[in-house]
């Protein structure tokens, strides 16, 4: 595993070399949390899971640090590189490859596609993990399309898909947010109209430039 880990921050460090601009670095620390009322499987024993997240980016660099995010107990470190295509609506493309370790142990593959229009904004994330200790390889879906309203706020809907050889989920649900140059907050009502799989995830981000 440490060869593994040693291989991709080497490919991140090269990603990086070639993407340097001179463009400052961008910092975004988050924190992510989960609460689960009555949802039956097993992260409910996390509960509330909190999921602290450090995006960051310079040039066309885009990079994470991550735990709990990936799996309960793993730790994530990825790397990639950012296309923006289009103008008036813009399309973001961010291929990433990370390591995970912890519980988990082995590598990843996630990709991010991102659409922003003045009127709506579409968020996706897939991400594939090939475990090596004696865990199931996984599959990871979270995305959500969202509304501008107000000022600053925004309305939409949210989906978290997740599946293994043993698991497989799907959870829909309303959103809210705000967001401005600096902040951004999130609420997502995960199931509301089934209680016994009723859960909520909110984040809270800061965005720094250095």
């Amino acid at each position: 595993m440490k060869n593994y880990i040693l291989l991709i921050i080497f490919i991140h460090f090269s990603i990086f070399a070639l993407s340097q601009e001179s463009s400052r670095w961008q910092v975004m620390p988050a924190l992510i949390g989960g609460v689960f009322p009555n949802y039956e499987y097993s992260l409910k024993n996390y509960n509330p899971l909190l999921i602290p997240y450090l995006p960051f980016s310079k040039g066309g660099f885009y990079g994470e640090l991550r735990y709990n995010y990936d799996r309960n107990g793993t730790f994530g470190i990825y790397g990639g590189k950012s296309w923006s295509l289009g103008e008036n609506t813009i399309h973001l493309i961010t291929p990433q490859l990370g390591a995970i370790f912890g519980d988990y142990q082995g590598i990843s593959l996630q990709l991010y596609y991102n659409l922003i229009n003045p009127h709506v904004e579409f968020n996706l994330t897939n991400n594939y993990a090939l475990i090596f200790n004696n865990r199931p390889n996984f599959y990871f879906n979270w995305s959500d399309i969202q509304f501008p309203v107000w000022k600053k706020g925004r309305i939409g809907a949210s989906t978290q898909i997740f599946i293994d050889s043993a698991v497989k989920t799907y959870d829909f649900g309303p959103m809210i947010g705000y967001r401005n140059e600096k902040w951004y907050f999130m609420l997502t009502s995960f199931n509301p109209w089934q209680q016994e799989k009723h859960y909520l995830f909110f984040a809270i981000q800061r965005t720094f430039q250095l």
